[in-house]
């Protein structure tokens, strides 16, 4: 709220706001009784100032006694070299609904602000994938102002942070070094994100007007139209005059996801043709009993997605067919990066050395004190126990991106850039859901062409809309499941065009 908006709610009728263009003598210093309406005019200035610091002061305290939640933050320094000096960034805690001292339910986050008009700047807020992946895993491997390395951090020279805030969350609680209560599926997940945001924006009110970008990969893909879908249903219910009590309407203009999985039924469609035929990572043999399999999964994903009241049974068994298809032996060949090759058998041995990298980091006492994080909190780069949670509801068997197309009809922008040599979250089954959606670019999406940008070789680009698009889905060509660390300049590229609204293609 304005400081107009502040003087009329809050002084009382028939008084004055004192600014220097009344007191400067203008008033008919020449008359008798101009001394006497000054008199009376100042008393009245004077009262009124006092009635409205008595009663912000009392809008305060009432606003904080009402909903008072627990907060922790501190100013890390040392930690995260820039490219333009010491990065200035804010980390800590927010009490969730239901957080407790003997039942806990915190958030973690680290804010990194723009090195460039950090006030106005937009804010890009970024998690993890899993479920159950720390988002602290996003700006330390390619997003933030310094980048992970074996021994500690450097700066980062294509950080996202340039012109953009970045708001790294471990979402949901459990990830990370989020710690408390959990919850076990996405729509409860991004309650709590709108309830942190609220509390995020009370911490920092100076930025709760600007525009908030929701960016989110691989799991990422149920979390963000989860997220995207709370915040836009309470924004319409703050319009109507309802909504949550000191509610602030949240500024969402966009949202970005890489390499996801949006939809069970396009995930498993295509999966087997990214790894048998696309990819060749699984042999003929593992391909013909593994195609057999795929009819029973697709049915037991429409049976449970059919039935009323979405039966936890009837997904989680849904799930169990489902799972072997992704279970087949790929001699060796990354499924995050078909270009590979690896034979670890530790359960993150094949993933790119940042994970490990970040997991120690993080682990450091010194980085733990200077974050804010209490000495019982140990960092979890993929938290399982998050992870079998989400299982055990099957929150996967869900078509959740049909809440794109209320969205994007509201002109909520989306976009899906996707590295094209990931058999993980494979391209065509993004390609596939993104065809589906009934959202009114649905017809231009599925005539517009793929625009090689900026090279044939670097990626395509297919728009819908004005500026950045509407609708706007990028293949990366040399890209894989970590489409950022693998073209970090592309990337944020990519990001800034989107963010900014400028075109791709110069017309």
């Amino acid at each position: 709220m304005e400081d107009t908006d502040l003087k009329s709610t809050l002084l009382p009728t028939g008084s004055h706001w004192c600014s220097g263009s009344e007191l400067d003598g203008s008033v008919n210093p020449s008359r008798k009784s101009s001394n006497l309406t000054r008199v009376g005019w100042l008393v009245s200035c004077a009262l009124g100032l006092a009635w409205l610091l008595y009663s912000w002061q009392n809008r305060t305290l009432a606003r904080a006694e009402s909903a008072p939640f627990y907060a922790n933050i501190a100013s890390p320094k040392n930690i995260c070299p820039a490219t333009q000096g010491p990065s200035i960034s804010h980390s800590g805690y927010i009490g969730l609904q239901g957080d407790r001292e003997v039942a806990p339910k915190r958030s973690f986050f680290w804010f990194f602000e723009a090195e460039h008009d950090a006030a106005n700047a937009p804010i890009i807020l970024t998690i993890g994938g899993g479920p159950g992946t720390s988002g602290m895993s996003n700006p330390m491997a390619a997003q933030g102002p310094c980048l992970i390395v074996e021994n500690g951090t450097v700066p980062n020279p294509n950080r996202w942070t340039e012109h953009f805030n970045l708001l790294a969350l471990d979402h949901p609680v459990g990830a990370g070094l989020s710690y408390g209560i959990m919850v076990n599926n996405s729509r409860d997940a991004a309650v709590d994100v709108y309830d942190f945001l609220q509390k995020f924006f009370r911490i920092f009110p100076h930025l709760a007007r600007n525009q908030l970008i929701l960016s989110g990969g691989s799991y990422g893909g149920m979390y963000i139209p989860h997220i995207a879908t709370v915040i836009h249903e309470q924004n319409i219910a703050l319009t109507a005059g309802k909504g949550k009590p000191g509610a602030v309407p949240i500024n969402l203009e966009s949202m970005m996801v890489s390499n996801p999985i949006s939809d069970a039924t396009s995930h498993f469609t295509w999966l087997l043709q990214m790894r048998c035929y696309n990819a060749d990572m699984y042999n003929a043999t593992t391909c013909a009993e593994l195609f057999k399999v795929l009819p029973a999964c697709l049915d037991s994903i429409q049976f449970a997605q059919q039935t009323p009241g979405w039966s936890v049974e009837r997904r989680v068994a849904a799930q169990s067919i489902c799972t072997p298809l992704e279970g087949g032996d790929t001699h060796g060949t990354v499924t995050e990066d078909v270009r590979k090759k690896c034979y670890s058998k530790e359960p993150m041995g094949c993933l790119p050395p940042s994970f490990n990298w970040t997991d120690a980091f993080f682990h450091r006492s010194d980085v733990k004190d200077i974050l804010g994080v209490p000495e019982h909190v140990n960092f979890s780069t993929v938290n399982p126990e998050v992870t079998e949670q989400f299982k055990m509801y099957g929150d996967i068997i869900q078509p959740a991106y049909l809440l794109y197309e209320p969205l994007l009809t509201a002109g909520i922008r989306l976009l899906h850039y996707v590295g094209a040599q990931d058999a993980n979250c494979a391209w065509p089954g993004v390609i596939s859901f993104l065809k589906l959606l009934q959202s009114p670019f649905q017809d231009e999406f599925l005539r517009a062409p793929d625009v090689p940008w900026p090279t044939a070789e670097d990626a395509t680009v297919r728009v819908v809309g004005e500026g950045a698009g509407n609708m706007t889905y990028i293949l990366v060509a040399q890209g894989g499941h970590f489409v950022a660390r693998d073209q970090p300049r592309l990337v944020k590229s990519i990001v800034e065009h989107w963010v900014e609204n400028v075109p791709f293609i110069s017309s």
